[in-house]
């Protein structure tokens, strides 16, 4: 079937091609297929209703405590609404975060909000994380896993000093090296490691 109509196709353009050019460049802009994008009827609306039940205790009558969480969208009429204003275009950038961004925020934080040096902190902590692996703890310890081993994504440009050796020192169990430099690690924080 789909040779049949890719034949269909081709003869018909190949017989195009003997007509005039005005015909010919007719022909090529009803094959041109621009983006497409869908519109609805007017005034549509999409929603999504997420509920949970939870069943109390009485002998007499069935009882059940309830939440709920509803929200409603309004659709698009209209292809144009998927169109910028002019001049934004311009102006918008990707925004991405970077192991290089989320290092320096660590770093920040246990500076400022807990008064340890950041960066011997985090070096501690990507070690310890190679150390002990996370991957057997959920949607938790893939999260640290991704942070805090360096190797387990593209290599990145523009790391702090250190970074790749300390995650290399905790696949060694040397991490006692960044001990001295910080009093406490991150894990040390959250639970116990063993």
């Amino acid at each position: 079937m789909h040779l049949l109509l890719a034949a269909v196709l081709l003869l018909s353009l190949l017989g195009e091609k003997v007509q005039s050019g005005a015909r010919n460049s007719e022909m090529a802009s009803i094959l041109h297929r621009p983006i497409r994008a869908i519109s609805y009827p007017s005034n549509s609306n999409m929603g999504i209703f997420v509920a949970i039940a939870v069943p109390l205790e009485d002998p007499v009558n069935s009882v059940s405590l309830s939440y709920f969480f509803e929200a409603s969208y309004g659709l698009p009429d209209n292809s144009s609404y998927y169109l910028l204003p002019a001049g934004i275009e311009r102006s918008r950038r990707k925004r991405g975060i970077d192991r290089a961004t989320v290092y320096a925020l660590l770093q920040s934080r246990l500076q400022s909000s807990a008064g340890f040096p950041g960066h011997e902190c985090l070096l501690r902590s990507i070690c310890e994380a190679s150390e002990y692996p996370l991957e057997h703890n959920g949607l938790l310890g893939d999260v640290f896993r991704v942070v805090f081993t360096p190797s387990s994504s593209r290599p990145e440009d523009h790391l702090p000093d250190g970074i790749v050796e300390a995650e290399l020192k905790g696949r060694n169990a040397t991490c006692q090296d960044y001990h001295a430099g910080c009093p406490i690690g991150l894990f040390d924080l959250i639970g116990v490691l063993q």
